[in-house]
């Protein structure tokens, strides 16, 4: 009886462990790869508890070889309640100025990830949305696999 009760317990202590994660992550996968700023408009929500609180903002880029730029230009709208709380324009640089990637990956994959803001604060409990569009020449953007916005409560 006690082995299965030592199983029961190491189980339970990871689960608390797991369930008290305080990231939350989100993922869009673009169509044949093109990201689409007619057709994609990428809407991530995220409900805020804590007001109090202070959250690291990231966002991730899967592409491929297929994108032919050094850089992504982003559009960044926050809304609370249907009403703009913030809207930015982001740059990142993907490449070196030789062409060598930044982002890790095998093949012809890579995946960037960006600070979007550090000690990010909400004024007010409730839904947040964080529209995010990509503010390229061109249209659409090809070799985009996948976009992806991760939000951290600082401890």
């Amino acid at each position: 009886m006690t082995k299965y009760y030592k199983y029961f317990l190491i189980i339970f202590i990871g689960l608390f462990f797991i369930s008290c994660d305080n990231k939350k992550s989100f993922i869009y996968k673009f169509t044949n790869n093109q990201w689409d700023i007619q057709k994609d408009t990428i809407q991530f929500t995220y409900n805020v508890d804590k007001t109090e609180a202070k959250y690291d903002v990231s966002l991730f880029l899967r592409n491929n070889l297929d994108y032919s730029y050094r850089n992504i230009y982003m559009f960044v709208e926050i809304l609370h309640l249907n009403n703009i709380v913030r809207t930015d324009t982001i740059q990142y640089a993907i490449t070196d100025k030789y062409g060598r990637w930044y982002g890790r990956g095998m093949g012809d994959t890579r995946d960037n990830y960006f600070l979007f803001e550090s000690n990010m604060s909400f004024a007010k409990a409730g839904a947040y949305t964080f529209n995010i569009t990509h503010g390229m020449r061109t249209n659409p953007l090809l070799g985009c696999n996948r976009i992806g916005l991760k939000i951290s409560e600082n401890d």
